[in-house]
């Protein structure tokens, strides 16, 4: 679905007449607003198969750091493999990459990553050792889709929960049934989420290890 469908979608449940353009209304740009709400938090639910992404890297002899453009604030990175020597690069949390960097081996094939800071909204991958030789590596990640802001851009994700969330988000702003509404609305988003989870879990994995855990 579209932006505008989605902020339509919404403005239906509300009782509240369609518009031609998000932002025709303030009222149409606040639904918009909880939209954009709504995604990101089905966004961080889950690692949807919609949102997966691969970066290859080209490795270069003595560079350690390297930007993972396009990838964002928001992106969970899920694998580094090192595709030439065909080895897992392993994540490892920050203050152990730093032992190492400091008392360990100084270059060889990286086995180990970290994020280590930004460029503009990107994160900056790093690699222990300090590569001593060209390689070719790809990152996997979830990579969240950029807020809406065109009326035409299709969201990724699934639309359904997304647009119960926004809908819970408006009955909450407009105060409803001293919370009778908002609480339903609140119980039908949970479900719609945890159903659209479930199949996104199942076909990642063909029906098999189907339990899956929020992240």
């Amino acid at each position: 679905m579209t932006y505008l469908e989605l902020v339509n979608a919404v403005m239906r449940r509300l009782r509240v007449d369609e518009v031609g353009f998000v932002s025709d209304l303030k009222y149409s740009v606040m639904i918009g607003d909880f939209v954009n709400q709504a995604k990101r938090e089905v966004e961080d639910a889950y690692n949807w198969l919609a949102l997966e992404s691969n970066l290859p890297l080209s490795i270069v002899a003595a560079t350690s750091t390297y930007t993972l453009t396009g990838f964002g604030r928001r992106a969970r990175i899920r694998l580094v493999h090192d595709l030439t020597n065909r080895l897992e690069i392993k994540p490892i949390d920050w203050d152990k990459f730093q032992h190492r960097l400091d008392f360990g081996a100084q270059s060889g094939p990286p086995s180990h990553w970290r994020i280590n800071g930004l460029v503009g909204d990107d994160p900056i991958l790093e690699l222990y050792p300090t590569p001593n030789a060209a390689s070719n590596v790809t990152v996997y990640a979830t990579v969240p889709q950029a807020d809406l802001t065109n009326d035409s851009t299709e969201m990724t994700v699934p639309f359904y929960p997304v647009i119960l969330g926004a809908y819970t988000l408006a009955v909450a702003e407009r105060g409803d049934d001293r919370g009778a509404a908002e609480q339903q609305a609140q119980a039908e988003y949970q479900q719609a989420l945890a159903d659209a989870i479930s199949r996104d879990n199942f076909n990642a994995n063909h029906g098999y290890s189907t339990d899956w855990v929020v992240v």
